[in-house]
């Protein structure tokens, strides 16, 4: 939101609009500066940010973001949208350069043995890691499964790691085997592990997960309909359920060292974001930039008072909205993240 509201601050300011306070959190004041005319404050409630320029529904004020051009105000509006996208981008840039989990980069490593299986009889144990198969070096899980189906029936030789130690274990894959069991008789430890990419490359792939982000907020309501995916996947969040999601990401930061959480939700809230203001709803950004539009059709604007009305009565139903879903934050608090870096 901070981010949301700076990109209109930026633009209100290039374009000579008489902005009055730059805030971040709500009233009452914590601490407060003026410089330049505009006063900076950092409020007791924490939730947000808010920009307030002069005459924002009085046309009849100079300097007003109101007596601007079309273009100028279309121009405001769109700049906390747009400044979102880039956050996004950013943090999702940053994640690639850092370290995006890959489970195909993973060790093999061995998570269980089944009993009575050619694993067992062979002496895997568990957390054995396969380093070689019939001499041939060996990384990848896929790579390993394609190996044992090529050797049902027929022995292979592996190197594993166990401890610090290099041990050779000869095993026969089985041609059959029992319900919820492999061929060797081995479960697998599913871990992702960080894979740093190239600068330019990570721009890249974070300006496409951006646009990804954006096309599942906008496309999730007719997914659930068609029933591909489930509700609770897509379920709206509050305050609380964002902080829950925050706490989670935090603490997998502080147990792996690895910041890909708290770099993932910073990109999907700020795409989140940069797509939801943009709806053309009342009190939103979408829903100002609507008259605007309007007012290029007709040739001249929407009266104010009833502009600000309608926004008034829209802010007052996503208000609501906003306490009905924090609400149920409380009373069913979200899923534990699964972040794929077990």
């Amino acid at each position: 939101m901070i981010a949301h509201e700076l990109g209109h601050f930026i633009i209100a300011k290039k374009s000579g609009i008489t902005v009055e306070e730059f805030a971040v959190g709500f009233p009452p004041r914590i601490v407060s500066r003026v410089m330049d005319g505009v006063r900076y404050s950092l409020n007791l409630v924490p939730f947000g940010a808010y920009v307030k320029m002069l005459g924002e529904e009085d046309p009849t004020a100079p300097g007003s973001f109101a007596s601007q051009p079309k273009r100028i105000r279309a121009a405001v509006l769109i700049a906390g949208s747009a400044m979102n996208f880039l956050v996004a981008v950013t943090a999702f840039s940053v994640a690639y350069a850092t370290g995006w989990p890959d489970a195909s980069a993973a060790p093999i490593e061995i998570g269980g043995v089944a009993a009575q299986s050619p694993a067992q009889s062979a002496g895997l144990q568990a957390g054995d890691v396969v380093r070689a198969v019939d001499g041939h070096d060996i990384s990848a899980i896929p790579d390993f499964q394609r190996e044992i189906q090529g050797h049902l029936g027929q022995p292979m030789e592996l190197v594993v790691d166990r401890g610090s130690q290099p041990v050779t274990i000869n095993v026969t894959p089985r041609s059959e085997w029992p319900e919820g069991q492999g061929a060797l008789g081995v479960q697998l430890v599913r871990r992702a592990v960080p894979v740093p990419h190239g600068p330019i490359q990570s721009v890249g792939f974070g300006f496409h997960r951006t646009l990804d982000f954006i096309m599942v907020t906008l496309t999730a309501p007719v997914m659930v309909i068609r029933g591909e995916i489930s509700p609770d996947l897509v379920r709206p969040i509050g305050i609380p359920g964002m902080t829950q999601v925050a706490a989670q990401a935090a603490t997998a930061v502080i147990e792996t060292g690895w910041w890909f959480p708290i770099l993932l939700i910073v990109g999907g809230f700020s795409a989140g974001l940069a797509v939801v203001n943009m709806l053309p709803l009342p009190a939103l950004d979408g829903g100002r930039l609507l008259f605007v539009a309007i007012e290029a059709v007709r040739g001249r604007r929407v009266r104010p008072e009833r502009e600000a009305m309608i926004h008034l009565v829209g802010m007052a139903v996503l208000l609501s909205l906003m306490v009905i879903v924090s609400f149920n934050d409380l009373l069913v608090p979200l899923a534990r993240i699964d972040w794929g870096l077990r």
